[in-house]
């Protein structure tokens, strides 16, 4: 192919200017190879300097047309669409990624608000059984604590026959006492084990005397519902072993409170076996027994299974579980609505043998008159513990303040002293560094409404040699009192 005629301007794209004559495939590259007889479009492509442009090839009988055109500026508008069109998919992927993390929130957001839900239920079933549970030996105590002022008030011929009905009314305010203490253990626990606050405390106890506490506080509940009540101790029942019975108790008591509580006939059988350090109790009851729905549900606090027209506070099943496991022990529910309910846990309990721990206890206190004092600014607390710890025939001088307990001490030689730690003035820590400072050696036994385990820990680094959480028993006392003393 010869050149024809050629525009001015082709320099201007790049390319040699042209001479009609020329063959065409000398001068420009993209012409080799090209049919004469097809048309073609080439719509961007580069020329030799770089600029874009729009090459079309149009044949008319044997000559062809070449038409060449600046087309920047549509490369640059293509470009920009492209870039646009390429930003725009962005956009629409990072739109899917935030409608995704979007729907992720907003189902967190639902299943959050059915927990909120749920905790706002279980928070008002919650204060509604912790009412129910506070009131009823509450009502019990106030009713017959009455009956017994009642009896006290009357003369003659009406007081005849009365002692015994005093002492059964006296009983019964006793033992709700004792189950309304244990309603307010299992609330600050409850605290204390979020808190990791709770430290198991062994020591030997009468595997038989355990047992025996534990029957003796809840076959009265059995007895006022009617139905049977078994305890299988193990063979093996006057081992003494090392354990915390506290709360080797209250596990005990909560566990084998719920089977009776959940059985309205039919029995309760508790079953004890002891072997290889190991304590393992089984419960079994023929009560109304735990659906599916809420055996998934009934270890978690203050979750109380529905329909079942029991009160609670729901706390007893979670602190027992976890108590049991600080004691290197495990708890298995097995149950079917209807059906009644088998609960088996073990706990470890070194073996000590068959070790006599009454035979030398409290010989101290019977043999000697000892004289105690007592730092207590709660006047009707002192005047009790005056009564109580005269009936073993024990001296107390008391003292409303810390500062008075230190100048009582600088004055007398008493065997013990029992100190209050809130107290005006001076308080009980105040008082036993001031007693450690001036060189008193009498053994100091701290009595305290608080059963937190910094306090505890407190007056152990203060030196004192015991720590006993109000209400205190006075037999706890006379123990603790005891075995100070014996050391």
């Amino acid at each position: 192919m010869r050149v024809c005629e050629s525009s001015s301007n082709i320099k201007d794209y790049g390319f040699p200017e042209l001479q009609p004559g020329q063959v065409i495939d000398d001068a420009i590259d993209f012409m080799i190879g090209m049919d004469v007889n097809t048309k073609l479009d080439l719509p961007f492509v580069a020329s030799p300097n770089g600029m874009s442009i729009s090459v079309s090839l149009v044949p008319c009988g044997d000559n062809l047309t070449v038409l060449i055109s600046d087309v920047s500026d549509t490369t640059e508008q293509r470009r920009k669409l492209q870039q646009a069109a390429n930003e725009n998919e962005l956009l629409v992927e990072r739109q899917k990624k935030l409608m995704a993390e979007l729907e992720r929130a907003s189902r967190k957001l639902e299943q959050k608000n059915r927990q909120l839900e749920e905790a706002s239920r279980l928070q008002t079933s919650f204060l509604s059984g912790v009412s129910h549970e506070f009131r009823t030996p509450l009502t019990s105590i106030i009713g017959y604590t009455n009956l017994v002022l009642n009896n006290l008030q009357k003369t003659g011929d009406e007081q005849k026959g009365l002692a015994d009905c005093n002492n059964d009314y006296l009983s019964a305010v006793q033992r709700s006492s004792k189950h309304l203490m244990s309603l307010v253990e299992n609330l600050l626990d409850h605290g204390k084990l979020d808190s990791d606050e709770i430290v198991l405390k062994p020591k030997p106890n009468s595997l038989k005397q355990l047992i025996d506490d534990v029957e003796l506080v809840l076959r009265p509940l059995s007895e006022t519902k009617g139905i049977e009540f078994n305890v299988i101790p193990p063979y093996n029942e006057t081992a003494t072993v090392m354990v915390d019975d506290s709360r080797l108790r209250q596990c005990l008591i909560n566990l084998i409170g719920n089977a009776i509580k959940f059985t309205d006939q039919g029995s309760v059988t508790v079953d004890f076996n002891y072997a290889n350090d190991t304590l393992q109790v089984s419960i079994l009851d023929t009560g109304i027994g735990i659906s599916e729905e809420d055996m998934n549900k009934i270890r978690l606090p203050f979750y109380q299974a529905s329909g079942t027209g029991k009160i609670g506070t729901g706390l007893g099943l979670t602190i027992t579980e976890r108590i049991i496991n600080m004691m290197g022990g495990a708890l298995d529910i097995f149950s079917e609505l209807g059906e009644g309910t088998l609960v088996k846990f073990n706990v470890h309990a070194s073996d000590l043998g068959s070790l006599d721990l009454d035979s030398a206890t409290r010989e101290l206190i019977k043999t000697k008159s000892l004289d105690i004092l007592l730092a207590e600014d709660d006047p009707f607390i002192a005047d009790l513990m005056i009564l109580m710890l005269k009936d073993w025939n024990i001296d107390v001088t008391h003292v409303v303040n810390g500062a008075l307990a230190v100048e009582a001490v600088q004055s007398h030689n008493f065997d013990l002293i029992i100190m209050d730690i809130h107290m005006p003035v001076m308080s009980g820590y105040e008082a036993v560094l001031e007693l450690n400072r001036i060189g008193s050696t009498i053994p100091v036994i701290v009595m305290s409404a608080s059963a937190v385990e910094a306090d505890q820990k407190r007056a152990a680094e203060l030196g004192c040699s015991a720590y006993l959480t109000k209400p205190v028993d006075v037999q706890e006392i006379i123990e603790t009192a005891d075995i100070l003393l014996s050391q």
